[in-house]
């Protein structure tokens, strides 16, 4: 499917802000259950994946990332990777002298042992804040041979959360679309299946940490829902993860619980709807 090229770039706050309206105006576009709260790995030290069905288990990816070496140098904790089809797929933010970060990718074939030619994601930030910030969230899918990256930056035109995708295995990445824009840029989550995306996030504007989700069926070139809030209002919602499986879309995120003065994981699951054209 082909779409303009003005689609490709960064769209306006006017576009972006009315997407959401649509959004909140139009039919639901997921069917949610209600949130479930439950535990991660006994073992866990907060490297952690959720599975389809609503576990929450050890990410053996990300424990592979803290011990692979970076394709160059590298913000501390933000290499992020991802495999399809036998390739190691990475992201990670490179600090930059001037105290800003470009963020880049890079694929392997041999377990991350030596990493193919480096391909900028985004390199327009324009912070000062160095390596004080998220890391990068990726998904590589092997349904479509497209790599998914979301992350927070403060771009040209203003702070907030961004998405870029590669349709060539990793050699060069889209313009980013903007997901939301906020001065909060926080941790962001990923998944793909197809044409469908989605991509958990925490809200930039809330000054209670809540998660929101943002919904693609066209591969990532055009969010067409944001949904906000996903988590309860009990309390302060952090760390977002998301999978999808056919049109089963699972949401979670690590919430304080105030009675046991522990953390516990809620899960929401739900399930993506027929879009039905407007009425004439």
């Amino acid at each position: 499917m082909m779409f303009p090229r003005f689609l490709h770039g960064r769209v306006p706050y006017l576009i972006s802000f009315t997407l959401i309206a649509l959004a909140a105006c139009g039919q639901a576009p997921v069917q949610w259950s209600e949130a479930q709260s439950v535990s991660g790995p006994p073992s866990t030290t907060g490297a952690v994946a959720l599975l389809p069905d609503g576990r929450v288990v050890d990410d053996s990816l990300l424990q592979l990332a803290a011990r692979l070496a970076p394709p160059s140098a590298a913000c501390p904790g933000s290499l992020r990777i991802s495999r399809a089809a036998g390739t190691l797929h990475a992201v990670w933010w490179a600090p930059r002298p001037d105290s800003g970060a470009r963020l880049l990718a890079a694929s392997s074939r041999d377990g991350g042992a030596t990493w193919g030619p480096i391909a900028p994601v985004d390199t327009t930030d324009q912070s000062v804040t160095g390596c004080r910030r998220a890391p990068p969230a990726i998904a590589a899918d092997s349904s479509s041979g497209y790599i998914h990256i979301a992350y927070g930056l403060h771009a040209p035109e203003g702070p907030g959360l961004f998405f870029s995708h590669s349709m060539d295995h990793g050699a060069s990445f889209h313009s980013p679309v903007p997901i939301l824009y906020g001065e909060r840029m926080g941790r962001t989550s990923v998944a793909a299946q197809g044409d469908f995306v989605a991509v958990a996030f925490e809200d930039p504007n809330s000054s209670t940490r809540r998660v929101g989700l943002a919904l693609s069926r066209t591969m990532g070139h055009i969010f067409e829902d944001r949904l906000m809030p996903v988590s309860d209002d009990n309390g302060a919602a952090t760390h977002p993860l998301v999978s999808v499986q056919g049109r089963r879309i699972t949401v979670a995120w690590g919430e304080h619980a105030a009675a046991s003065g522990g953390d516990v994981f809620r899960v929401r699951t739900g399930q993506l709807q027929t879009r039905r054209p407007p009425r004439p």
